[in-house]
């Protein structure tokens, strides 16, 4: 993620106040094994398995803004299944038990919860959804969200593969140049066999007739470069190098690499899964704001959405008046 609000700002020190993670952590790549935690909340049979709502945990104790964010979680979708995420060392602390018993927890590695871009490489492995596969549908609710009502199973009923808030073009908090894409993943709700569909689709990652010349040897022989490229665009026609299962791996190998999983899903779902269903940018208005509330508010009618992402960092003064006290 980037700086235009991070699904998780981590310093190196938090990171490494959680530990190592111990044994039975989810692990990319590694087969599952069932959960021994299970959902502690109940909802109505009717929509008991439709949805549940899953929170990135990565340092104790909270800050007063991530209790507001939780005090809003509890407070409208307190009914829903909920669910933390996190290094098991802290997920399993006593501090945890004794503040948080009302959630499950889930843990994973904790090479995932140390930096942005360990938090992204876990949105994209299959072991993620697989540990949540007993639900349709799971809304991420980062710590530096609101949520305004507890209408999420209309959400769910929706249709969608994925929603999130509107993105305003070139992830700027300037509302100029109007509403760009759906985007946002911090505060976001996800089909879970349509994410699992996207991470085994063969279909093909990148256009290999874009990708294809994308290289920088043989600048000096012409000849030569129009050589390689041919052969480039070829292997990746064939989907060498250009799958989604090849892109998680590499994202793996190289932890360092800079990815954005919140604009796989909005730009590459559609493409590794015919009939993925993104929201349009006015369904995702009425989800979700994240940067610049007092434009998208007026867009919306005057009306809040569902929810919001970092409310603290874009406009705190906007929000003030919806907080829960």
């Amino acid at each position: 993620m980037t700086t235009r609000s991070s699904a998780l700002e981590v310093s190196p020190e938090a990171g490494a106040a959680v530990g190592q993670a111990s044994q039975g952590v989810f692990e990319f790549g590694a087969p599952v094994a069932a959960p021994q935690e299970k959902p502690i909340l109940g909802v109505s049979a009717r929509s008991a398995r439709l949805a549940a709502v899953v929170t990135p945990l990565y340092r104790l104790p909270l800050s007063a803004d991530e209790e507001i964010s939780l005090r809003h979680l509890r407070n409208y979708l307190g009914h829903f299944d909920r669910f933390l995420i996190g290094p098991e060392e802290l997920l399993r602390s006593a501090g945890v038990a004794a503040k948080h018993s009302d959630f499950a927890i889930r843990p994973f590695a904790n090479k995932y919860f140390t930096s942005v871009q360990g938090y992204s490489r876990l949105m994209v492995t299959e072991n993620f959804y697989r540990a949540f596969s007993a639900y349709d549908y799971i809304l991420m609710y980062q710590l530096d969200c609101l949520v305004f009502s507890s209408d999420l199973e209309s959400w769910c009923r929706g249709g969608w593969d994925y929603i999130g808030a509107p993105l305003f073009e070139g992830f700027r908090n300037d509302p100029a140049g109007g509403l760009w894409m759906v985007g946002n993943g911090g505060f976001s709700l996800r089909k879970v066999e349509s994410a699992l569909n996207v991470l085994n689709s063969k279909r093909l990652l990148d256009d290999p007739k874009v990708r294809g010349p994308e290289t920088k040897r043989f600048g000096s022989s012409p000849e030569l470069k129009r050589m390689l490229i041919a052969l480039r665009t070829f292997f990746l026609e064939c989907g060498f190098h250009n799958t989604a299962r090849w892109m998680c791996r590499e994202l793996e190998k190289h932890p360092e690499f800079y990815f954005q999983e919140d604009l796989f899903w909005a730009q590459k779902g559609p493409r590794l899964l015919q009939g993925f269903n993104i929201a349009s940018l006015r369904e995702a208005l009425s989800f979700s704001f994240e940067m610049a509330p007092r434009y998208c508010y007026q867009e919306n009618g005057g009306r809040l959405p569902f929810g919001c992402h970092a409310w603290a960092k874009h406009d705190r003064e906007f929000w003030e008046p919806f907080l829960l006290k």
